[in-house]
């Protein structure tokens, strides 16, 4: 693994490891988790545990590592980082979703990744894409493969990214059903520009 990729995990898992235990709070049913300043709500699967970081929320059952569904959500300007590039609001779905892939691919985190499947979503009513990928992570990559589902809208405060991620063997299949049913309850309000 390169010095970098060994950077990143080791400021993951120390971001992990850092964070009080108190910082993840309880999903209780009828109470969807907002985010104010970019507008967007989601209801978790009751009786998972979330936390909210920046412009980011993750629930989980089980844990990070073995399940998690997250929203990201980014600003135009640096919306793909590690391409050094800015997303646009006229940005259609496809090209979001050829974007996030190429991000992808360049985390040096990630292995033998592949698209399993690219097509077309709506998402809080909106045009979307929806990737299913599969990928190794660096530190386990001769045994445990990952599985993801990225769901991604574009909207004139930013990307939307509603997102799925576990191993394959048995967490995978068994959080399946719970993200369709949070994806489903996704919503963005239109915020009123600054002027």
């Amino acid at each position: 693994m390169s010095k970098a990729g060994m950077r990143v995990l080791a400021l993951l898992a120390g971001m992990i490891i850092s964070m009080p235990a108190l910082a993840w709070k309880l999903v209780i049913d009828g109470q969807p988790i907002t985010h104010k300043a970019s507008g967007y709500s989601i209801q978790y699967p009751p009786g998972w545990r979330y936390i909210k970081f920046g412009d980011e929320t993750i629930a989980t059952r089980d844990g990070p590592a073995l399940q998690m569904i997250y929203v990201d959500f980014r600003k135009h300007k640096n919306a793909f980082r590690a391409l050094k590039q800015n997303a646009t609001p006229e940005m259609m779905p496809q090209e979001l979703a050829e974007k996030i892939v190429a991000e992808m691919s360049t985390a040096g985190s990630l292995q033998n990744m592949q698209v399993l499947s690219d097509e077309p979503a709506m998402l809080a009513g909106r045009p979307a894409f929806r990737l299913r990928l599969a990928y190794r992570t660096a530190v386990d990559a001769g045994s445990v493969r990952y599985e993801a589902i990225v769901v991604g809208a574009n909207s004139p405060q930013g990307l939307f990214l509603v997102g799925y991620r576990a191993p394959v063997l048995h967490y995978f299949s068994s959080g399946l059903k719970f993200y369709d049913e949070a994806l489903a309850t996704f919503a963005i309000a239109e915020l009123k520009q600054r002027r």
